[in-house]
């Protein structure tokens, strides 16, 4: 047996109350596959026994994204029906929960398509919903990323074992990295988020206004596989978690109308916004990418002055092209911090999801940024955000860069140094 009902109903009840934490009278949209009905189904029961208003469930199908994609052209892939920005807007007004759940029927589908059929359709859904998309990155309204496995997930993280086994050993991390496994998940949860914020208060309260990536592990090259240097904001500010996320729970006054909420279940990063023009050097990736949800092996960036001047990725270096074809793109969105003791990293297992694996290693993002990394951004205009040094774009991408040789050094406001990761571990000045 892989999961049992009572697995289900705790993680949707931790999804609905800890994750989007949903309040009385409020409506939430839950977006998955349609392989995961059954969870989708608990979920909407968790958030009506929490007070929903109303419950809409939306299946994404890979499947007819590939039909489509193989039998229409460019301009009829361009093309989305009025309705959908409607809805996306209505949801905006109306402050709606969202809850995206990850996990592929079949991961093979997005590299079957040409990726810039899927530059088209990714970009279009982007521009469609982006008033709702872009409240949300602004912490305007509560949103959460989970997943569930699926067979052909499984058996690609468990290549060795059968299907079955496969999504039993799954399930097994599943609990362990969600703390299913806790005898009170809530409280364990509430344990590691007090961990965490003791940790961005560090970081917040010293004024980094750089951070030096250094990873001396050679690459293909001969070469060091990052040393990167990473300029913020000149008002930069830390978040991760529940915390610092601009909600009542930072002001204390009550004021601000977005309730305290979990973007990411997991979660193990401390992130903020980088300066779109103050980024100089290289990075290599330490685990899969995956640009239109494409999975690329592994890649290579050079900046200069914050854009990509310079990118390799073996066999799927169209992928990129095409990635970086998108305004705003070449330049970074986000820079976070993630601990080799995360319980995702210490498992010794690479997710091929985005979600798992940027919680298990330091990342970037390509694209669009959360203004929330800059002090009062929430609240700047786009010309007063991009006067300030933060990107926009239509999308956004996370790349892992993170190792257990991976050093990061904060550059203070003050021109002094403070050594933030040794070896892939924060040190204990930031833990203190």
């Amino acid at each position: 047996m892989t999961h049992s009902d009572r697995d289900l109903e705790q993680y949707a009840n931790l999804l609905i109350r800890l994750g989007v934490n949903l309040q009385p009278g409020q409506s939430l949209d839950i977006r998955t596959e349609p392989v995961h009905r059954e969870f989708a189904l608990a979920l909407a029961s968790a958030a009506y026994d929490a007070g929903a208003k109303f419950v809409a469930i939306e299946y994404s199908d890979m499947r007819l994204q590939s039909i489509r994609a193989g039998k229409s052209s460019e301009e009829e892939l361009d093309h989305l029906p009025a309705y959908i920005e409607a809805i996306a807007n209505e949801r905006k007004d109306d402050k709606w929960a969202a809850i995206s759940v990850v996990g592929e029927e079949d991961p093979s589908l997005p590299s079957q398509i040409d990726p810039n059929k899927l530059r088209i359709l990714q970009t279009a859904e982007y521009r469609a919903t982006m008033a709702w998309r872009s409240s949300m990155m602004e912490m305007k309204q509560q949103w959460n990323v989970a997943a569930m496995p699926t067979p052909a997930w499984a058996q690609k993280v468990f290549p060795d074992l059968c299907p079955e086994d496969a999504l039993e050993r799954f399930w097994e991390e599943i609990r362990r990295i969600i703390r299913l496994d806790a005898d009170d998940p809530l409280s364990a949860w509430q344990t590691h988020l007090t961990n965490l914020a003791a940790a961005r208060s560090t970081l917040q309260s010293k004024q980094v206004r750089a951070l030096h990536f250094y990873d001396p592990a050679p690459g293909p090259d001969g070469q060091a596989s990052t040393d990167l240097t990473i300029g913020l904001t000149d008002r930069p500010h830390w978040a991760g978690g529940n915390s610092g996320l601009g909600t009542e729970a930072d002001n204390g006054s009550g004021a601000s109308a977005t309730p305290i909420f979990l973007p990411n279940i997991p979660t193990e990063e401390l992130f903020t916004t980088p300066h779109r023009l103050r980024v100089n050097g290289w990075t290599r990736t330490s685990r899969p990418s995956f640009p239109f949800r494409r999975e690329v092996a592994e890649a290579w960036f050079r900046f200069e002055d914050g854009m990509v001047v310079e990118f390799s990725a073996g066999d799927d270096q169209e992928t990129y092209e095409q990635f970086f074809d998108v305004e705003g793109t070449r330049f970074l969105g986000e820079v976070a911090l993630v601990d080799v003791s995360s319980p995702i990293f210490k498992s010794g297992l690479t997710y091929y999801n985005t979600l798992f694996d940027e919680n298990a290693a330091c990342h970037v993002a390509f694209g669009k940024a959360y203004p929330i990394g800059l002090e009062g951004g929430a609240d700047l205009s786009e010309k007063e955000l991009m006067d300030a040094g933060v990107n926009n774009s239509d999308l956004h991408l996370d790349v892992m860069i993170g190792t257990s040789t991976l050093d990061v050094t904060g550059q203070l406001s003050d021109g002094t140094e403070f050594a933030i990761m040794r070896e892939g571990r924060y040190t204990p000045d930031v833990l203190a």
